[in-house]
């Protein structure tokens, strides 16, 4: 696995309704509209706060305890979501902790982890996630530097979809979208109701907030209590203040969902920035050397058939070669480390299907039952989200990047281009700046990258 890496920033920009079942191989959001494959912006991470708690007193050590907590080291990181993006959910288990080392140079990386509890903000604007370590600073150490990624869901965006006449009776279901929703315990206390709606975990993170409406369609005061899940199963429990039997729901749901790996390097010191500070109120950071730069990756091994003349070589074949549903023409072209991760972002991009038709639920049912015999035969199994070479392991690239080109063809709206619902780039590389084997061109108003190798050229994903 690589850590140092942007991805996966999936290649496709996706214009969807709620991902309600993304990661069950079939159930998904509206058609994706193609964009170039630059790299969608990262959220920031910085150092928000140090918990350092030493060994406790008393019997065996651990009666009287610091903060009641273990001993060990914990810097909490804030993450700020991008301009226009929302944090959807933080995954714990796929988030890691390169390094972790006080100013002395001594390594503090003993069962280090990415905490299991995240905060995220109501608006997803902002997350606080604990890096921990067992171990503590050596004497006199003054900052801690640390190095890692946090895995997690982006969204931009999100759109309400309402569900009326719901009635609030035990056992009563409802659906949103092709998702099934069962009314739970409801009770009723002076004027206002407790309402428990059971859903499915995938579901569950789709919601960004959730409405009540009474007969006139007049607001009702209502704010979410609770929410969890165990395995698959979830339900949230609201209370909002009616005594009506029959609402109407609304649910703003996140919108074009894309799984990101955010690096970060973080130095920080008894004043969060890292190192000594001058005395005064100042809490601009002190600037401290950077880690040590990892050693560049050599350059891939390619083949006859890999790459094109020039930049505008490789985007043509793309456009081209995506219309005849050649998906080895397609990869070709692109730098074969990040091959993987393209397929990863068509296996998005057709997951999401389903959702184009909303409003027509036998219709997202036949295109989700055609999807999972889709993914069937080509041996690509849920979650989507894992790393692109454990998703793709065993799975002919080519062959599935092919029949994704036909399928989405296939699935086009009446009267849409065809074009509009393939993930390659639109239009002519535009403002193209060639430096030794590296280049940049404009496509639809964004900076793409690409990279000479063997003098072929390639476009990049990151």
């Amino acid at each position: 696995m690589r850590t140092s890496s942007l991805l996966p920033c999936i290649v496709l920009v996706l214009t969807i309704a709620s991902p309600v079942a993304a990661q069950r191989g079939g159930r998904g959001a509206q058609r994706p509209v193609a964009a170039p494959p630059a790299p969608a912006p990262m959220p920031q991470v910085s150092a928000a706060a140090i918990r350092i708690v030493g060994l406790g007193l008393g019997a065996n050590g651990s009666e009287l305890r610091p903060f009641n907590e273990s001993p060990g080291t914990v810097v909490v990181l804030a993450v700020q979501a991008p301009r226009g993006n929302g944090i959807v959910l933080i995954d714990s288990r796929a988030s890691q902790i390169d390094s972790f080392a006080d100013d002395k140079g001594q390594s503090l990386l003993e069962e280090g982890r990415i905490g299991t509890f995240p905060r995220i903000a109501e608006d997803g604007s902002a997350a606080l996630v604990e890096a921990e370590v067992r171990a503590r600073p050596s004497a006199g150490a003054a900052s801690l530097s640390l190095q890692g990624s946090i895995a997690m869901t982006l969204a931009a965006g999100s759109k309400p979809t309402r569900v009326a006449n719901v009635r609030l009776t035990e056992g009563q279901t409802f659906r949103v979208g092709t998702a099934t929703m069962t009314v739970g315990e409801v009770s009723t206390e002076e004027e206002s109701t407790k309402i428990t709606i059971g859903l499915t975990r995938t579901v569950l993170n789709t919601i960004r907030e959730v409405r009540f409406f009474d007969a006139k369609n007049a607001p009702i005061e209502s704010h979410r209590t609770s929410s969890g899940y165990m395995n698959e199963k979830a339900e949230v429990q609201f209370n909002a203040k009616t005594k009506e039997k029959t609402v109407a729901i609304e649910f703003e749901l996140w919108q074009n969902q894309r799984v990101v790996k955010a690096p970060f390097t973080v130095q920080a010191g008894l004043g969060v920035a890292a190192g000594p500070r001058a005395s005064g109120s100042s809490d601009a950071p002190v600037k401290s050397d950077p880690p040590a730069a990892r050693p560049p990756e050599p350059p891939p091994v390619i083949t006859a058939g890999d790459g094109a003349q020039s930049v505008e070589a490789v985007v043509k074949q793309m456009q081209s070669a995506a219309q005849a549903g050649k998906g080895g023409q397609i990869l070709s072209v692109i730098y074969p480390t990040e091959r993987p991760t393209y397929a990863q972002g068509v296996a998005m991009a057709l997951v999401f299907l389903p959702m184009s038709s909303l409003g027509n639920e036998k219709e997202a049912d036949r295109i989700t039952k055609e999807l999972d015999a889709f993914f069937a035969k080509h041996q690509i199994t849920p979650p989507f989200s894992r790393e692109p070479a454990e998703l793709f392991k065993g799975v002919d690239l080519a062959a599935f990047v092919s029949d994704a080109m036909v399928f989405m063809k296939g699935h086009a709206k009446k009267g849409d281009k065809t074009t509009d619902a393939l993930p390659v780039p639109a239009g002519r590389p535009e403002n193209v700046t060639i430096t030794g084997d590296a280049a940049v061109a404009t496509l639809s108003g964004k900076e793409v990258k690409f990279t000479k190798v063997s003098n072929r050229w390639f476009i990049r994903l990151e």
